[in-house]
């Protein structure tokens, strides 16, 4: 009887193809492993920064015009942008002495108006003229009332347009130890952004031809594989004297 089998080569010889093969195999898999890996983390760093801009595009298209500043205002902060959020809006009037208006929202009251400040054409960052505190603020049938106050306007509004913000209220955004923070008053610091992010935030102030502008140039790096995305971005803020 004729006996079948293996020779210890043709074993050997078997083995160290499989093991070629598993070895391709556990390479192409490593590879499509690594590469989602980095679709997933490079979506994540995209979604982070379109987030960043979106937020501080909103809040900067409503924020008080041309009271921006640019000033560093936290220790080792690389940029900063400061500016005041509109509470409401609306028109005056001079009446003699006094000074009328009428707020754009309906939820306005005398309560909700104390210990705002309502600025007419405003053109610096903490304007000297022109800003008046609402605490001593009256109501007289569907309008405001302040008294006394219209001699030392500066500079009037073309369209007699007023703007009402917290002066307690300042937001900031700055980029901090690599970090994109939101600060409030000055002292409320919250990050809304992962490490890895650098640039510049700007200010250009109004001028005849255009309105205010915030340069926003930021990039964010995802520090695992040092991949960085670049993004340039300039918001307009609304200037209506």
């Amino acid at each position: 009887m004729k006996m079948k089998g293996f020779t210890l080569v043709e074993m050997v010889i078997t083995l160290l193809v499989g093991s070629i093969l598993v070895l391709g195999i556990a390479g192409f898999v490593e590879l499509g492993a690594r590469g989602y890996s980095d679709t997933i983390e490079r979506q994540r760093l995209q979604t982070q920064a379109k987030f960043v801009l979106e937020k501080m595009s909103r809040e900067i298209r409503h924020a008080v015009p041309n009271m921006f500043s640019d000033d560093l205002i936290l220790a080792g902060a690389q940029s900063c942008i400061s500016f005041y959020p509109i509470e409401t809006s609306g028109f005056y009037a001079v009446s003699g002495a006094d000074l009328q208006f009428v707020v754009g929202s309906e939820n306005s009251t005398l309560a909700s108006l104390q210990n705002k400040s309502l600025v007419i054409n405003p053109t610096q960052a903490n304007p000297n003229n022109n800003v008046f505190a609402l605490n001593a603020v009256k109501s007289v049938s569907d309008t405001y009332l302040l008294e006394n106050v219209a001699s030392s306007l500066v500079g009037e509004s073309v369209s007699n347009r007023h703007y009402i913000y917290d002066p307690s209220g300042e937001v900031s955004y700055c980029i901090v130890g690599q970090r994109i923070q939101r600060i409030e008053d000055r002292s409320r610091v919250t990050p809304i952004s992962d490490t890895g992010v650098a640039g510049d935030l700007t200010y250009q102030p109004a001028s005849v031809q255009r309105s205010g502008v915030v340069h926003m140039q930021l990039s964010f790096t995802n520090e695992r594989d040092d991949e960085t995305t670049y993004f340039q971005q300039d918001v307009q803020v609304l200037n209506v004297p």
